[in-house]
């Protein structure tokens, strides 16, 4: 089975395309998670105390 180069050139492309994508979506998480920590710690700060 012999494929084209422009298979193959689009098989990286779509291999990197890919790779970029879940690096986005790993970062957007965490960028999610560390300002959920920080919005959280200052709701707490901000909150009257408990009796």
């Amino acid at each position: 089975m012999n494929l084209s180069p422009a298979v193959g050139i689009l098989g990286v492309l779509y291999a990197v395309f890919t790779i970029v994508l879940a690096g986005l979506a790993v970062y957007a998480l965490v960028l999610a998670i560390t300002f959920l920590r920080l919005r959280i710690a200052e709701l707490k700060r901000t909150a009257p105390p408990k009796r």
